[in-house]
């Protein structure tokens, strides 16, 4: 066979097997309805509108146009309904996490908690890290942990921004709201903060960074083939990302990579358990060195952006709404003078205050934490939702944005910022709503784990800002 022959035969091969597989991923979700054709069989327009930053704004309308259960790629449904999600997620059920969640595994040699995909691998590691983000070893250590960085964050707004009337410089809220979680997390994690806060700097470029390679990042996250490459631990032990890069995604682990492993690194010579951080925790239910840094690393670049945004939310819609901030200056005035109140307030102090957390469950609704796919996979056998069957193997996703502005579930003026939609209904209604938002932050087994630091510093942060804007009217 001459070098013609072999070059036709082999494009004819090549064109027979992509025309088959266009074909089975066609038909294999051919019943769902689709925002466009290219979703059938390819990922060209889920990745173009990750990297485009829309897709908040195009996945609230998608169940509006279409249904209850739409398909996004050539592999995946894309869902809002809550009763599907909690099913997925519950104790008992035999969907797995999607390869989507590998996108959290940085270091090639040990997978942590949030990229092991199996049911009972992961439930292991749940268990062995649960304590840490509880706060059942660590006791007071934690609410603890959580004040002195409110303190520094009221001090400094009091000081540098509060005292000088109008001609108070403007404060920066993206950046120093992130410094706050920054400086949270790591006090919580290693016993000792990164000092964003006290510097007010953008230690080592982290947030740069973060916000340079999110597009990159959550492209990379949402298109498979892309992501089995990137994600690989061959490729990442020959190409991946290292701490000592000046750019890119080792810049990304960089310097906050060092400085948890100097932490971790001084836990297990020292062996010193008296700070009631989550390393000691992770140290004494069996983690090793190597897996704590790992796990240190995600803790860090999960627990900063995310929250930060939800506290930005909270006093952005709060200030611009008059009738809310009037409502929430009166209860936080009312707290003080019914006293005593301790400085930061105390999270069960805060936790009884209903229209203080009303204004933080409203502004997680208008815009959640983080926006991602979170798919989970159909097991053998398939399933049926709302009469369609779904085959084994699809990815399920969760489309936060359409779930937390649903008519149905959050009322007729769900486009509009009223907290007091969780608290001028019948007890049960009100309840369902909390209980509808709470899955921005998982369920069940795949529930974030430190959930309740997240509306800890939500709380304490709203409360001591509205002290402060009242002290300096």
């Amino acid at each position: 066979m001459d070098f013609y022959n072999l070059a036709a035969l082999t494009a004819f091969a090549f064109l027979g097997w992509y025309t088959l597989t266009f074909a089975l991923a066609w038909y294999r979700l051919r019943k769902f309805p689709t925002p466009s054709w290219l979703a059938h069989f390819s990922y060209l327009w889920l990745g173009r509108l990750t990297y485009s930053g829309k897709q908040y704004w195009v996945h609230r309308e998608l169940h509006r146009k279409y249904c209850p259960l739409v398909r996004i790629g050539p592999n995946e449904i894309m869902t809002d309904d809550p009763d599907i999600i909690r099913s997925m997620s519950s104790t008992r059920s035999t969907f797995t996490r999607g390869e989507w969640y590998l996108t959290g595994r940085f270091n090639p040699y040990y997978d942590i908690l949030f990229t092991i995909l199996s049911n009972d691998g992961h439930k292991k590691a749940r268990a062995r890290v649960h304590a840490g983000y509880s706060g059942r070893e660590t006791g007071v250590a934690l609410e603890h942990g959580v004040d002195r960085q409110v303190t520094r964050l009221t001090d400094l707004l009091r000081q540098k921004y509060a005292v000088h009337g109008d001609d108070a410089p403007l404060v920066n809220i993206v950046d120093v709201s992130s410094y706050f979680t920054m400086d949270v997390i790591t006090k919580l994690a290693f016993g000792q903060e990164f000092g964003f806060l006290q510097a007010e700097k953008d230690r080592y470029g982290f947030f740069k960074e973060v916000h340079s390679l999110w597009p990159q990042m959550s492209t990379v996250a949402d298109v498979p083939w892309i992501r089995r490459i990137i994600f690989s631990k061959p490729f990442l032990k020959l190409l991946g990302p290292r701490s000592t890069d000046s750019h890119g995604f080792g810049a990304l682990m960089g310097q906050p990579d060092r400085v948890a492993r100097e932490h971790v690194q001084e836990k297990f010579s020292t062996l010193d358990n008296s700070k009631g951080d989550m390393m000691e925790t992770f140290i004494r239910h069996g983690l090793t060195q190597e897996e704590c840094e790992a796990e240190g690393l995600f803790t860090i670049i999960a627990g900063t952006e995310s929250t930060a945004s939800t506290i930005r939310s909270i006093l952005i819609h709060t200030i611009s709404s008059p009738v809310v901030y009037s409502k929430l200056k009166n209860e936080v005035l009312e707290t003080i003078r019914k006293g005593p109140v301790s400085s930061p307030i105390s999270n069960k102090d805060a936790i009884d205050l209903p229209y203080l957390q009303a204004v933080i469950l409203e502004s997680i609704r208008m815009r959640p934490p983080i926006l991602g796919l979170f798919p989970k996979v159909v097991p053998s056998g398939g399933v049926e939702y709302h009469g369609q069957f779904i085959p084994s193997g699809t990815n399920i996703c969760l489309n936060t944005s359409s779930l937390l502005h649903s008519k149905s579930l959050f009322g007729n003026d769900s486009e509009v910022f009223r907290p007091e939609r969780f608290m001028d209904q019948d007890e049960d209604t009100c309840n369902e709503r909390k209980r509808n938002l709470e899955l921005a932050f998982g369920h069940g087994q795949n529930q974030c784990l430190g959930k309740h630091i997240a509306f800890m510093e939500f709380a304490k942060v709203t409360f001591e800002v509205r002290i402060l804007l009242l002290e300096t009217n």
